[in-house]
């Protein structure tokens, strides 16, 4: 499971809307803001995108929440948004080859590369009604797992003492148990 810490933002029925919190671009590695991600953004900025995902714990806005996309889930979709459409333009463009050395030898190397970008347009168009329709929206959809405790992450706990009136006490070894 992929997790990313999230500041819930609005609710509406079952589902919440989240802007994720990214990790600074820079101090992870030893280049320390000499490297393309860091110039990236600080030319960009750093906005946080907003998702509308799966509330299965009810969170309210303002709950920092652990949101998280299964690793299966992150494979297909790399697959459908890369390979699929390359692999269709190769397809296409080889199939396109052999027919064109069948009917018109001459003209072989343009009607191949016409069909491979026919094969590339239309997995683009495949894809772009897949992701219309919402058939992948269920199965891509992060949802949110848990909130977001612990760690110094914002978590308050406040201990109340139940006897108000009684004085605490200094522990013994400290600088003011030592004065009195």
């Amino acid at each position: 499971m992929i997790e990313q810490t999230a500041l819930v933002v609005s609710v509406q029925g079952d589902l919440a809307e989240v802007k994720g919190e990214r990790p600074g671009a820079c101090g992870g590695c030893a280049g320390e803001g000499a490297c393309a991600t860091s110039l990236i953004a600080r030319y960009f900025g750093r906005s946080r995108p907003a998702l509308q995902v799966e509330n299965p714990i009810g969170a309210r806005p303002g709950d920092r929440v652990i949101i998280g996309l299964a690793e299966n889930t992150l494979l297909t979709a790399s697959f459908l948004a890369y390979l699929a459409p390359l692999l269709s333009m190769i397809g296409a463009a080889i199939a396109g080859a052999q027919i064109a050395d069948f009917l018109a030898p001459a003209y072989a190397r343009g009607l191949s590369i016409l069909a491979g970008l026919g094969g590339l347009v239309a997995a683009l168009g495949w894809l772009a009604r897949l992701s219309r329709t919402g058939s992948l929206a269920t199965h891509c959809q992060p949802r949110i797992l848990r909130r977001a405790g612990g760690g110094g992450d914002g978590l308050a706990v406040r201990f109340q003492d139940r006897n108000p009136t009684k004085k605490l006490r200094e522990p013994a070894g400290s600088y003011r148990a030592r004065l009195s």
